[in-house]
């Protein structure tokens, strides 16, 4: 039975200059959040016609934080984040189910920044 992730931050390989990331990508990033879920990460992507593939890397980083190599495929090729995730802890059976992790809301005022 696989676990399940919660999303703490995206963040860009070593070797690429924040540049280098294309439209679509920032567009995903900016509608990412803390605490979304895999499934949710993936359903955004799709929305933003791009197939997101999550690989996990070696090792476990500060805190238990998870890294994974997160592939979006897209149009016009492929980007590559990393994303640290923090594994959930299962609830037991019969215990009170948690509310789910909506986006933030968002200033309307502020659409034109992103």
């Amino acid at each position: 039975m696989g676990y399940r992730f919660e999303l703490v931050s995206l963040a860009l390989p070593v070797d690429r200059p924040p540049e280098s990331v294309p439209p679509a990508v920032g567009r995903l990033i900016a509608a990412a959040w803390n605490g979304m879920s895999r499934a949710q990460l993936v359903d955004r992507a799709r929305r933003l016609d791009m197939r997101a593939s999550l690989r996990v890397q070696p090792g476990i980083g500060p805190d238990g934080l998870t890294q994974f190599r997160l592939t979006l495929s897209f149009e016009n090729g492929s980007f590559e984040l990393i994303a640290h995730v923090r594994r959930v802890i299962r609830r037991r059976t019969g215990a009170r189910r948690q509310k789910p992790s909506l986006p933030p809301a968002r200033d309307i005022r502020q659409q034109s920044l992103f």
